[in-house]
């Protein structure tokens, strides 16, 4: 059963991925956005992320065409809601899924 509310946008663009917080000191997070609609964003990491993680993410790749009415955020504060482990041609990512907090 389909769970989305909004359409979502075929996109194949980089990621810049950093935890939301205070330190001065943080780890980036590399991966690559595969759809978008207004309210988040579906990824394929390097990384596992636990749900309810909040996240910096800014947009490193083209937008493809697509609008922030569509959707496309250059950067944005994100939730993690889901993490699961796929086997993408023999190489392992993390598909997740984001929730849009704060839109820059």
């Amino acid at each position: 059963m389909e769970k989305r509310k909004d359409f979502r946008r075929l996109i194949n663009t980089t990621l810049a991925i950093r935890h939301f917080s205070s330190s001065a000191s943080w780890m980036e997070i590399e991966g690559n956005m595969r759809n978008c609609c207004s309210t988040g964003l579906n990824a394929e990491l390097k990384q596992q992320l636990k749900a309810g993680t909040i996240l910096v993410v800014r947009t490193t790749g083209p937008s493809k065409g697509y609008s922030i009415d569509e959707g496309y955020r250059s950067q944005a504060l994100v939730e993690v809601k889901w993490s699961e482990l796929k086997n993408l041609l023999g190489e392992f990512r993390y598909a997740t899924g984001m929730r849009y907090l704060m839109l820059y």
